[in-house]
């Protein structure tokens, strides 16, 4: 069994992409983001306080400009509409969830598609789904890119995914596909889950379930993608969706949580920024 922890490897990204801020900067390309939260979300605050650290750290101007829960679709779609027209903003972001007083759909659908840091808009999910990915969900990515690290061979192998979600579990499900593995479904209301997982040689798991795989359900030296993000209700920790003592027990490879897919979805955001500005300049 081997632990894939990705710290070591976000510390080289990190560095890689400081690297091509400077050189884009040295070409007269200034990489700017903005990000629209909107409430009081502790987690959504949080996570977006975080990717201001990292935009820091790389030299990426960063600007987090929060909105009241009162706010309107039409006054977010019209602020979006404002970034999407400005030309020194490079990429806009939307802190999920929204209240749901908004409209979601129609707020993602007035994003610039090629700005739009998620790879949540249609066109871009279009794209996607014809294999000629221009920005891809972050977090789907991030875990292909473990995968790699890992060298994990997937053509052929039988991959499944348990969760449906239209930013990780469909995404990935089409980026394991364009690397030839066999690829299988799973979600909440698929009755025997464990007759599913076991024959998986790929495992990924992006359900929103703290510790909802169990070694039972896992094949003998199966390679273990827990994108879990929950909190024990007990101690408060972050736990992922396997329950990892047991299952690393088991699996050949398996990523932590946390350690694992979470800090390199972060960075994929601004790797993919510079992917887009080296494009153009």
């Amino acid at each position: 069994m081997k632990v894939l922890r990705s710290k070591e490897y976000v510390v080289h990204l990190k560095e890689d992409l400081k690297a091509r801020v400077l050189q884009l900067k040295q070409r007269g390309v200034y990489p700017n983001v903005v990000v629209l939260l909107v409430g009081e979300d502790a987690a959504s605050k949080a996570y977006a306080k975080m990717k201001g650290k990292i935009a820091d750290q790389l030299g990426i101007s960063y600007q987090l400009e929060e909105m009241p829960a009162t706010v309107t679709t039409e006054e977010m779609i019209a602020k979006i509409h404002a970034l999407n027209a400005d030309e020194n903003v490079h990429g806009v972001m939307v802190e999920m969830p929204l209240p749901k007083s908004l409209n979601e759909e129609e707020i993602i659908q007035s994003l610039d598609p090629q700005k739009d840091m998620d790879g949540i808009h249609p066109m871009n999910m279009g794209y996607l789904l014809k294999g000629q990915g221009h920005t891809l969900p972050n977090t789907p990515l991030a875990a292909m890119a473990l995968l790699e690290l890992g060298k994990v061979d997937l053509e052929g192998k039988i991959a499944l995914v348990v969760g449906r979600s239209n930013i990780v579990g469909k995404p990935l499900a089409q980026l394991l596909l364009e690397k030839n593995a066999t690829v299988m479904m799973c979600h909440s209301r698929t009755p025997h889950l464990e007759e599913w997982t076991r024959q998986a040689d790929v495992l990924c798991v992006a359900c929103g379930q703290s510790r909802l795989i169990k070694a039972d359900m896992v094949k003998e030296g199966a390679v273990v993608i827990d994108i879990g993000t929950n909190y024990d209700d007990e101690t408060g920790k972050l736990t992922g969706d396997v329950d990892f003592e047991k299952v690393a027990e088991k699996a050949s490879l398996i990523t932590p949580v946390p350690g694992g897919v979470g800090p390199v979805t972060t960075v994929m955001i601004f790797k993919q920024l510079l992917d887009r500005l080296e494009a153009k300049a």
